[in-house]
């Protein structure tokens, strides 16, 4: 896509409520700006015009190329302080003890565009506007 294809995107996508749709490497994209509470909206991505809950938990060609990967701490900051303070000979026996453990978890709401492109280019080799009518 070019950059005035992109910038044709992000414009229609500043509705709420109306479509983009992308081709990604043969897979249909429907982009959304839809409300999710009273004051924030996001952007919906539907593959293939679905959201299947298995891509949440499955390790998946959707998921990888599609969904919004969150990565957060297992511990807050002030127990991780505290899991620092402990020996780390202590820490040293026992994973669950680590304060830097992470995990990821994934969305289909995309809160900015600009993180939303920049994942699509990423991880997809082909990207095309699909113009309707």
């Amino acid at each position: 896509m070019t950059s005035q294809e992109w910038k044709e995107v992000e414009k229609a996508l500043q509705s709420l409520y109306s479509l983009v749709k992308l081709n990604c490497d043969g897979y249909e994209i429907t982009l959304c700006l839809n409300r999710i509470t009273q004051f924030k909206n996001a952007i919906v991505i539907y593959v293939n015009g679905v959201i299947k809950g298995k891509w949440f938990f499955d390790d998946c060609e959707e998921r990888r190329r599609f969904l919004r990967p969150i990565k957060k701490y297992l511990y807050s900051q002030k127990e991780r302080n505290e899991l620092k303070k402990m020996l780390k000979s202590y820490r040293k026996g026992s994973k669950s003890l680590d304060p830097n453990v992470m995990f990821t978890s994934y969305d289909y709401e995309w809160r900015s565009f600009k993180a939303l492109k920049s994942h699509l280019i990423k991880n997809n080799h082909n990207i095309e506007l699909i113009k309707e009518g």
